[in-house]
């Protein structure tokens, strides 16, 4: 999952607006396996007027129907510009 989140001043306010995720990704039985700060970023084009952003890459594991809620609740969550659910597929060998 690629989060894009409004930026923030400091590096708690960050840290705050990730738990907040953490916390929606739990209700909805998703695992979180990893996450990687991308940090602060000025974005190619505005995103709801705003042309700089805080980014994260976060590796979960969810059931089709939580990641389904889960889109329709990061939608809610204030401090998300844009959120993109890549899903992995096994590769037969």
């Amino acid at each position: 999952m690629f989060l894009i989140l409004k930026p923030k001043a400091d590096e708690t306010a960050s840290q705050k607006a990730v738990r907040d995720i953490e916390a929606v990704l739990n209700k909805y039985g998703a695992k979180l396996k990893s996450s990687h700060s991308g940090g602060n970023a000025r974005l190619a084009y505005p995103i709801q007027k705003r042309t700089d952003s805080f980014q994260i890459i976060l590796d979960i594991e969810a059931e089709a129907q939580g990641i389904k809620e889960l889109k329709k609740q990061l939608a809610l969550v204030d401090d998300v510009l844009r959120a993109t659910i890549f899903t992995k597929t096994p590769v037969a060998a």
